[in-house]
C-alpha cells in the first residue's frame, strides 16, 4: 500500500481528526451545489479544487461529504496531512520520506510516481489547490493540473474539477487592514493560526459552497493546440475566477472605509463640475461649497461594521421565532439574486409595509449567503441610539425632501453612484414611506432616476434592478396604522 503525506483515510481509524468531528459537523454544504455534484460521480471522476492550501479546509470538505453520503477524496495534492492520518500510515510515510532525504532519493515522492494521475485513472476523487506560487519553489511539488490534463487524455470519462469555496461566516474584507490582519493575514487567505481561530469562533456560520464545475474533457477540446502549460494557466484562471465569483456573491467586493468612500464622492468629476458651477452662480468661494458637500456626506454615508451584523442576526433570530410564526421564502428567487450578484451590481426595490421590512430582507440575504445590501433609510431613523447602530449596519440616510437644495441632491446622487461603482448592492423603497393600508403607495422616482443616471455615467457594463415583495399576515405597527387612518397624527 502506498502512503503519502497527502493521503486521506477513514477518520474512524484512530485519527486525530475524530476529535474535530463535533465542530466540523456544524459546517453545511449549500444545497444548490449538492444537487449539481451528485450526478457528476456517475458521469466521470470528481476532483475538488480550493484556492489556497489548507489542512482545515481539507478536513471540512471531507466531513461535509461524509455526512452527505458522497464519495470522499482520498488524496490532497502537495498538502501534508500526516497529523490527521492513522498512526501506522503516518509512521510509514514519515520514514519513507526520511529515507529519501538521507539517501537523496525521491522514489517515494508522489509527483515522481505520478500518484495523482494514477488515482484519477483508477476513478478516485482527490483535492488540489490552485495558488501557483507553491508550485515554483520545489522541483517535485509540480502543478496538479498538468497531471489532470495527462490523465484526461488517457481516459474516456470526463474529469470534473469542482471549485470549492470555504466561508467562515460572511465578514466583508476591508481595504484598510487592521493590526490583526497584518499579523495573521487577510480574511480571504489567513495565516493557519488565524484560520483555526476564525473557524472555531464562527463555526456555526461556516459553509462550503461548490462553484460551477469545469468539464476538463470539454476544456481540452477548445484548447486550440496550446501547450499543456498554456492550458494549465487558462484552466487555473477559470477556476479561481469561479471561486472569486462565489465569494463575491457571499461577502461582496473589498470594502473601502467610510472616509475613502466620502473622498471618492468628492472627487467625482460630475460633482466637482456641479460644485464649480454652483460657486459661480451663487458667488461663493469653492471651498465653502466643498465643505458643505463634505458635511452632507457625513450626514448620509454608511459606516458598515461586521460586528453589528452578528448582533442583529442573534436578535432577529429570536424575533422571528417568538413574535412571528416563521418566514416563507422564495428560494428560487433568492438563487436568481445570488446568480446576478456574481456578475453585476444590483439594486433591490421592495414594497414597504413595516419597519420590519429592511431587517427581514437583510436577514434573509444573510441566511441565503448573499452579500448584504446598503439600505437607504430616512433621516427620521438617525435618532440615538438606533441611528448610529443602523449606520454601522449598512444604512445610509436620505432626507425626505431636498427640493431647493441642489447641492444636497447632487451629493446624494454621487454617493449612490460610488456605492454601485464599488460593486456594492443597494436597497431602497420606491414608495418612500410605509403603506398604511396594505396597498402599494404611488412610487417616488427620485432614487430610481439617480441610479439610472449613475448607470448612464458608466459605473458598470450592466446593472440589475430586482423588485421584491414582502407581505405579512399582520404588521407589527397595526395599531398605530389604524389610529392614523382614523385621523390621528403620525407619531415619530
Amino acid at each position: 500500500m502506498e502512503c503519502y503525506g497527502g493521503s486521506l483515510y477513514d477518520s474512524r481509524r484512530f485519527s486525530l481528526s475524530r476529535f474535530l468531528e463535533g465542530v466540523l459537523s456544524r459546517v453545511e454544504l449549500a444545497d444548490e451545489g449538492l444537487e449539481e455534484l451528485r450526478p457528476l460521480y456517475a458521469k466521470g471522476v470528481v476532483v475538488f479544487a480550493q484556492k489556497n492550501a489548507s489542512q482545515l479546509n481539507a478536513l471540512i470538505l471531507r466531513n461535509v461529504l461524509t455526512r452527505k453520503g458522497l464519495p470522499l477524496p482520498v488524496y490532497c495534492h502537495a498538502l501534508n496531512m500526516i497529523l490527521w492520518q492513522p498512526f501506522a500510515a503516518a509512521f510509514k510515510c514519515f520514514f519513507s520520506r526520511l529515507f529519501d532525504l538521507i539517501f537523496r532519493k525521491n522514489s517515494h515522492h508522489p509527483y515522481k510516481t505520478e500518484y495523482l494521475k494514477r488515482l484519477i485513472l483508477a476513478g478516485e476523487s482527490s483535492l488540489i489547490y490552485l495558488r501557483d506560487s507553491e508550485f515554483l519553489g520545489s522541483r517535485y511539488v509540480k502543478d496538479p493540473l498538468i497531471q489532470l490534463i495527462h490523465a484526461q487524455k488517457e481516459m474516456d470519462r470526463p474529469i470534473f474539477i469542482v471549485p470549492a469555496v470555504f466561508s467562515y461566516g460572511k465578514r466583508r474584507e476591508k481595504k484598510d487592514k487592521t493590526i490583526e490582519e497584518i499579523l495573521f493575514g487577510q480574511v480571504e487567505n489567513p495565516d493557519p493560526l488565524r484560520r483555526v481561530i476564525t473557524f472555531f469562533r464562527y463555526s456555526r456560520k461556516a459553509s462550503v459552497i461548490l462553484a460551477k464545475p469545469v468539464n476538463l474533457a470539454e476544456h481540452l477540446e477548445s484548447a486550440d493546440g496550446r501547450s499543456h502549460e498554456g492550458i494549465s494557466y487558462s484552466l487555473r484562471r477559470e477556476l479561481i475566477d469561479r471561486i472569486n465569483e462565489e465569494r463575491r456573491a457571499i461577502v461582496g467586493p473589498v470594502l473601502k472605509s467610510r472616509e475613502e468612500i466620502i473622498v471618492a464622492v468628492l472627487r467625482d468629476a460630475y460633482l466637482v463640475k456641479a460644485m464649480e458651477e454652483l460657486a459661480i452662480n451663487e458667488k461663493k468661494d469653492f471651498r465653502l461649497i466643498f465643505n458643505e458637500a463634505k458635511k452632507y456626506l457625513r450626514e448620509i454615508a454608511a459606516d458598515y461594521q461586521d460586528f453589528y451584523i452578528d448582533v442583529w442576526e442573534k436578535i432577529l433570530s429570536w424575533l422571528w421565532n417568538n413574535i412571528y410564526d416563521g418566514v416563507v421564502l422564495d428560494k428560487e428567487g433568492l438563487a436568481r439574486v445570488k446568480d446576478v450578484s456574481k456578475r453585476m451590481p444590483y439594486v433591490v426595490v421592495p414594497c414597504h409595509r413595516s419597519h420590519i421590512d429592511y431587517l427581514l430582507l437583510s436577514y434573509v440575504f444573510e441566511k441565503a449567503s448573499i452579500q448584504l445590501p446598503f439600505v437607504a433609510a430616512g433621516t427620521n431613523l438617525t435618532f440615538w441610539p438606533l441611528g448610529p447602530i443602523f449606520r454601522k449596519s449598512g444604512a445610509f440616510f436620505v432626507r425626505r425632501s431636498f427640493r431647493g437644495n441642489a447641492l444636497y441632491g447632487e451629493v446624494f446622487a454621487k454617493y449612490v453612484k460610488v456605492l454601485l461603482k464599488e460593486g456594492l448592492p443597494i436597497e431602497f423603497f420606491i414608495e418612500g414611506g410605509r403603506s398604511r393600508t396594505g396597498k402599494m403607495v404611488m412610487p417616488k422616482y427620485g432614487m430610481l432616476s439617480m441610479i439610472l443616471q449613475a448607470y448612464q455615467e458608466g459605473i458598470s457594463s450592466d446593472l440589475a434592478i430586482i423588485p421584491a415583495y414582502i407581505g405579512y399576515d399582520r404588521v407589527i405597527e397595526e395599531k398605530s396604522y389604524l389610529e392614523e387612518l382614523g385621523g390621528a397624527s403620525k407619531t415619530k
